[in-house]
């Protein structure tokens, strides 16, 4: 049926094409747009991504690379580095380039032990960020346009930007320099470096003053001038480049950028170095430091800083715990500064970095003690390296012993029972060259006229001697011999006896030896040794004197006949058994112009005032009255008193410890614990300590302990000055 249709319920309309397609014209170009900008939303965060995952994985390397350079810098001074193969290949920069990638995981996404971890080891991998990397020398390049693999700071400036550079005359450490990283000591500051150092580069061109770099490891504050000796090469970086070459889309690489990887050499210098766990601040029975003072920064490799005291600035490697009151610097640390905010608001607050630090906050930095241990006083523990990259050995560079002008030894003993020395060797350099002396300790008179002696007086004349000597009288085939002669004597048959009858004698002398072998307390057979007398022994010897001639090792050498047997190896630590040296007429050191050294693996036993007369500063230092010779003493054990204990110890200077310590043990070094001849323990109310920085080369002596710093720091043109790197 039909609906009539009602009338006026219908309103008559039209329909438009025009805007129907408009419309729907427009809701589509709107739709496209916004696909459009989804898909460019898309690209960017992609971009955006591989730029995150290419500047992770830059930095990454870059860590690696802090870690292998010093490596392969010690290899490249060790035995046979330079012998062809694998060994020597592995040092070349484009290995440590090579091997920083595999470090860093730079190659894949993911590796195959994550995968194993997390149950995934079949998982596909839809990443195609992941690469093989092999391009070394697209990736990292010298600096343009140099070609190889770094730019070597060393006989030429590279401009703004750059550090100054070191010097070297040797035509192979330079060659080498480019593909190995080389540390010798051939490389100096000369005068390219001049106006990037702080002391004239004439005087002090082995090590100078330079500023301490800005990063958060506080061996010194950032910017501070310290001693040290910068070696670095430059180099830049794209990993985006391999990408770019086999022909993937790189947009997401961050630029190729320029860096600086740089060795300082850091001589020891603080007012405490201690490659060791360490307690400051109390002795071993818990009675707290008394009379101790402590300039500028302190250094151990684990310490705990007991209650009240106050340190200008502490820094570690493993680790540092604070008492509930100790202070450090000038500022209010503001609680823990291992809690999680105190550093950042220490920062914010002060401008400048916490003066507490561990070397794992430095970012792109490590710092590396050259502790070789007990080796460290042993000359015979090691054998002669050959064939080496550096032109300085790592034995050489690390070892004290080794680094002595003058050596003695003892080579010969009574016999197997007993141990009495009965022959020394002594060696000096004269004219720069090694030279022997073998002394014989029981055969007095001898055959022949031992070297040193010179002609004063023939058969009945005098002599008049201000100084100790011993004298000689007779001629060939016959002598007579007297020690520590001061004053006239005649040299007749009358003084001496008629050591070879019918013969016309003659009178000869040569300074006191320097050393002698003594008992101590009566029992234990020693070493004495004089530093007073060395100046006049090595003067009628003909030898350098002792600004050459500046330091001495002490040892026993078990591996020559006689005395080739293991139980004549000193102990550490030392036993009754061992012998010990007796340092003595020590006090005034005014002679040894460059400092004086001592370095020995038997117990020290110091029984005189040590380096306590004063003498004029080096001329253009600077340094303030009193000044001392810079001195050092090396041993396993130090004893304060030889035949009697002293009342008081005095120390002033710095202090240090090479005991080593793996991060686990709980047995602390406590460095002011001192012992006397008797074996007693120094009543802490008799301990006087006054330590301080090193601030100049010229303090620094003949021998001393070394550490590194390694470092990259970006080359960015905001930061360029004239010297270089801020």
């Amino acid at each position: 049926m039909k609906t009539p249709r009602r009338p006026g319920s219908l309103k008559p309309g039209y329909v438009s094409y025009v805007i129907v397609l408009s419309t729907g014209l427009m809701l589509t170009l709107m739709t496209m747009s916004a696909y459009r900008n989804a898909a460019t939303s898309q690209v960017v965060q992609s971009e955006t991504q591989l730029r995150v995952d290419y500047a992770d994985k830059e930095d990454a390397v870059l860590r690696a690379v802090v870690n292998l350079v010093p490596n392969r810098a010690i290899r490249a001074m060790q035995n046979r580095s330079n012998i062809s193969g694998v060994e020597r290949d592995a040092l070349r920069w484009q290995n440590i380039f090579s091997e920083a990638l595999d470090q860093a995981n730079a190659r894949t996404s993911i590796s195959a032990a994550v995968k194993s971890q997390m149950g995934a080891q079949t998982a596909v991998t839809a990443n195609v960020g992941d690469s093989a990397l092999t391009s070394m020398n697209v990736m990292f390049d010298a600096i343009e346009p140099e070609s190889g693999y770094v730019s070597t700071g060393l006989n030429r400036s590279l401009g703004a930007g750059y550090p100054v550079p070191l010097e070297t005359a040797n035509s192979t450490i330079a060659s080498r320099d480019k593909t190995y990283p080389i540390i010798t000591s051939e490389k100096v500051y000369g005068n390219l470096a001049a106006s990037g150092v702080e002391l004239p580069v004439s005087e002090y061109s082995r090590l100078n003053v330079i500023p301490y770099p800005d990063i958060r490891f506080g061996y010194s504050a950032p910017g501070e001038p310290f001693v040290a000796k910068r070696n670095w090469w430059a180099f830049s970086m794209e990993l985006g480049d391999h990408d770019d070459l086999i022909g993937s889309v790189a947009r997401g690489s961050i630029g190729e950028r320029d860096f600086i990887v740089s060795i300082y050499e850091i001589p020891s210098q603080l007012a405490v170095s201690a490659e060791a766990f360490t307690k400051l601040g109390t002795h071993a029975d818990g009675t707290p430091w008394q009379h101790t003072n402590i300039q500028g920064g302190v250094y151990s490799t684990r310490a705990q800083v007991e209650s009240g005291m106050h340190i200008d600035r502490l820094s570690g490697r493993r680790g540092l715990t604070l008492g509930g009151d100790v202070t450090i610097g000038d500022n209010e640390i503001g609680g823990n500064p291992f809690t999680p905010g105190v550093s950042e608001q220490f920062e914010v607050t002060n401008g400048t970095f916490m003066p507490v630090s561990m070397a794992s906050e430095s970012g792109r930095a490590a710092f590396i003690p050259i502790n070789r241990g007990v080796d460290y006083f042993d000359r015979f523990a090691h054998a002669a390296e050959v064939s080496t990259l550096s032109t300085t050995t790592w034995n050489n560079y690390s070892v004290g012993a080794l680094q002595c002008a003058m050596r003695l030894d003892i080579t010969a003993v009574a016999s197997s029972t007993d141990t009495t020395p009965t022959a020394l060797r002594f060696e000096y350099l004269k004219a720069g060259v090694r030279e022997t002396l073998n002394i014989p300790m029981n055969s007095v008179p001898v055959a022949g006229l031992p070297p040193g002696y010179v002609e004063v007086a023939i058969e009945n004349g005098s002599y008049t001697f201000s100084h100790l000597v011993d004298v000689a009288y007779g001629a060939p085939g016959g002598w007579a011999f007297r020690s520590g002669v001061i004053g006239p004597i005649t040299f007749n048959n009358a003084t001496f006896g008629d050591p070879l009858v019918g013969t016309q004698k003659r009178g000869y002398y040569r300074a006191t030896f320097p050393f002698e072998i003594k008992m101590l307390h009566g029992i234990k057979p020693s070493i004495a040794v004089y530093p007073e007398r060395f100046p006049a022994f090595l003067a009628a010897l003909g030898a350098d004197g002792p600004s050459v001639n500046h330091s001495l090792v002490v040892n026993v050498d078990y591996t020559t006949s006689g005395i080739n047997d293991p139980d004549f190896k000193p102990s550490i630590p030392c036993t009754e058994d061992d012998y010990g040296v007796l340092l003595t007429e020590c006090d005034d050191l005014t002679a040894y112009t460059k400092g004086f050294s001592l370095v020995t693996n038997l117990r020290l036993y110091i029984g005189d005032d040590f380096n306590v007369v004063a003498t004029a500063p080096p001329a253009g230092s600077g340094l303030p009255a009193p000044f001392y010779p810079p001195a050092s003493l090396f041993a396993p054990e130090k004893r304060y008193g030889t035949d009697f204990d002293p009342f008081k110890v005095q120390i002033a200077g710095q202090i240090g410890h090479l005991k080593g310590d793996d991060g686990t043990t709980n047995n602390p070094v406590h460095l002011l614990d001192l012992k006397m001849a008797s074996e007693t323990t120094a009543a802490a109310a008799n301990i006087d300590v006054n330590l301080r920085p090193i601030t100049h080369p010229a303090e620094l002596p003949p021998v001393t302990m070394m550490n590194w710093l390694v470092m990259i720091e970006e080359r960015r043109k905001a930061f360029y000055t004239a010297n270089g790197i801020k």
